[in-house]
C-alpha cells in the first residue's frame, strides 16, 4: 500500500550547527555544544520532529540548511543532509522529507521557504526549532517585509523543539532541558536572540 501524505501540511526543521566526530562523522549539536554564536541544542530538533512524525505521518517533513558556517571547510556536509540522515536511523521515510541546501543563516532558510510554499502549495507549516530561536523567528515573519508572504500564505505553527521533548518523553529529556536552561551559556545565546529582536524592530537587522 503506498504511504498517505499530506502533500499541503509540512514540518520545517530550521537547521543550525553541526560537530565532527574524531571518526570523521558529522552529527547536529547537543547543549554543550553550538555555533560562531553560542550553544544550540540543535539534536533536539531531529528528535523532536520525530515525535510529531510518529503522532501524524501523514505530512512533509522539510529540513533546511546550507553548509553555513562550514562553508569554508570543503568535506562538510550541508546541515539539511545531516538532518535528513538522523531522521531516517530514527525511521522516518526519505520520500516524506524534502531538503533544502541552499541557505546560510535563518534568514536565507526562510527565503528558501518561502519558494517551498510556493512551489509546493504549502498550507500549513510547523517551524520547529529551539525555544531561544523561535522569538526571532516570529519577529523576523512579522516585522520583515521579504518574509511576510510566508504567514500570508500559509497557516504558521510555532513548534518549540524542548516543550515536544519534554511533552513526548519527559523521563528521558528534563533533567538534560532543565541543565541547558540554568546555563550561563544559554542565556548568553539567549540574551544574543533578544538583541537580533531589537535589531529587527529598529531596521537595523543584517538580513544577508
Amino acid at each position: 500500500m503506498d504511504r498517505i501524505v499530506n502533500k499541503k501540511t509540512a514540518i520545517v526543521i530550521l537547521g543550525g550547527g553541526l560537530k565532527k566526530e574524531a571518526d570523521g562523522r558529522w552529527r547536529t549539536t547537543n547543549y554543550d555544544e553550538g555555533d560562531n554564536f553560542g550553544v544550540s541544542g540543535d539534536r533536539l530538533r531531529v528528535v523532536a520532529a520525530k515525535y510529531l512524525y510518529n503522532k501524524n505521518p501523514e505530512q512533509l517533513i522539510i529540513v533546511s540548511g546550507g553548509k553555513g558556517q562550514l562553508k569554508d571547510i570543503p568535506d562538510a556536509p550541508t546541515v539539511a543532509e545531516i538532518i535528513k540522515k538522523e531522521l531516517t536511523e530514527l525511521g522516518i521515510p526519505e520520500e516524506v522529507i524534502i531538503k533544502e541546501e541552499k541557505s546560510g543563516n535563518t534568514f536565507q532558510q526562510l527565503e528558501e521557504l518561502k519558494k517551498i510554499i510556493k512551489e509546493k502549495g504549502l498550507k500549513n507549516i510547523g517551524l520547529l526549532s529551539n525555544e531561544w530561536h523561535l522569538p526571532r523567528i516570529k519577529a523576523m515573519l512579522e516585522q520583515l517585509d521579504e518574509l511576510r508572504e510566508i504567514s500570508e500564505s500559509a497557516t504558521v505553527e510555532f513548534l518549540p523543539a524542548e516543550e515536544i521533548c519534554l511533552e513526548y518523553d519527559k523521563e528521558a529529556w528534563q533533567e538534560m532541558i532543565e541543565k541547558a536552561r540554568e546555563s550561563e551559556a544559554l542565556k548568553e545565546r539567549i540574551e544574543r536572540e533578544e538583541k537580533g529582536i531589537e535589531d529587527i524592530r529598529e531596521g537595523r537587522y543584517k538580513i544577508k
